[in-house]
């Protein structure tokens, strides 16, 4: 039987958003109850569902409800305390944690590692919600390494692209990020980039910082179609591309001749599921060591509170050129 009643996000039509009213449920044994705190949305995956840019079939996250391409409960980056805990949970009321839950302010969830994780003392909540785009790039990063000394391009500076870009420059001899909008570039230049470009001019800057080599590593993470097309033309030979970006519905065509063939490209696709010594857990430790260490609080573009859900919606829809990050705050 019920115990409690929620609201949750609910996407129910092209750029519609309810606030749709949801029981709770006692948790069972390897069950927790969260009470939300915060939440940040994703302003790739997320906006494509939002916008209706999504294909029947396509894979949710754990614990969504509903279909594609509407109505859903979509998401995957709440933060919140323990307020019950099931037999055998491994969980204490009081902590905090991370769930891969959408956005709701109170849930039961299945206490699995990779639904829900404790957050280390170092970690606010704000910048725990960070985490699962964070664990994305980051795999992007592992599924092929930049070695030293290489040049690495990052196409597109949301949040996905800027930790990716940061997290490759650990080792870069330099990193070049592309993206339209002024006010990323200027932050990517402020996190360590050497370069922060516009779509057009990226060529040109690669072919200059990079001796006419070309990049060695292009990582995608704009969801924007030409920018495959941009990686490949700027690729070294041999070199290698990662298509981070979920494209959704919308068509990628790409012209592969000459340079995909002649230059012996590679284009991989990343997920951000096991790998071989990077299983979800340590893919998750390593992803809050970072948060520890690169701040992410200018990413941070607003706190809108969770009531006005839509509201905030609308604005990460609107006005690219100046948000970024949107979090949700369940106490406003």
């Amino acid at each position: 039987m019920p115990y409690l009643s929620s609201h949750a996000v609910w996407f129910t039509g092209p750029r519609q958003i309810e606030l749709r009213e949801a029981l709770v449920r006692a948790p069972e044994a390897g069950e927790i109850v969260v009470r939300a705190t915060r939440s940040l949305i994703s302003a790739g995956t997320e906006m494509l569902v939002y916008r209706g840019d999504t294909n029947p079939g396509d894979r949710m996250p754990p614990n969504s409800e509903g279909k594609f391409p509407f109505p859903t409960k979509y998401g995957y980056q709440t933060v919140g305390e323990v307020i019950d805990a099931g037999a055998d949970s491994g969980f204490r009321v009081g902590e905090r944690v991370f769930t891969r839950h959408p956005h709701q302010d109170v849930f039961t969830i299945q206490a699995r590692p990779e639904y829900v994780v404790r957050i280390p003392e170092g970690v606010s909540d704000d910048a725990a919600t960070f985490l699962n785009l964070t664990r994305v790039a980051l795999t992007g990063v592992l599924d092929v390494p930049v070695k030293v000394g290489e040049i690495a391009v990052v196409f597109g500076q949301g949040i996905v692209g800027m930790m990716c870009a940061r997290i490759a420059d650990l080792n870069a001899a330099a990193t070049i990020v592309v993206d339209r909008f002024e006010k990323r570039r200027t932050l990517a230049l402020e996190y360590g980039a050497l370069a922060a470009v516009e779509p057009d001019e990226v060529k040109d800057v690669v072919l200059e910082l990079s001796h006419g080599r070309g990049a060695d590593v292009v990582y995608e993470a704009s969801g924007a179609p030409p920018a495959l097309q941009a990686a490949i033309e700027i690729a070294a030979d041999r070199g290698e591309i990662v298509a981070i970006s979920l494209y959704g519905s919308r068509e990628v065509a790409l012209r592969l001749a000459p340079e995909f063939h002649f230059r012996r490209l590679r284009i991989t696709s990343s997920q951000a599921t096991d790998q071989a010594r990077w299983d979800w857990v340590r893919r998750t430790e390593a992803s809050f060591d970072l948060l520890q260490k690169l701040s992410v609080d200018a990413m941070i573009s607003r706190k809108v509170g969770f009531a006005d859900a839509a509201a905030a919606y609308e604005l990460v829809d609107r006005d690219p050129a100046n948000v970024l990050g949107v979090v949700l705050d369940y106490g406003k």
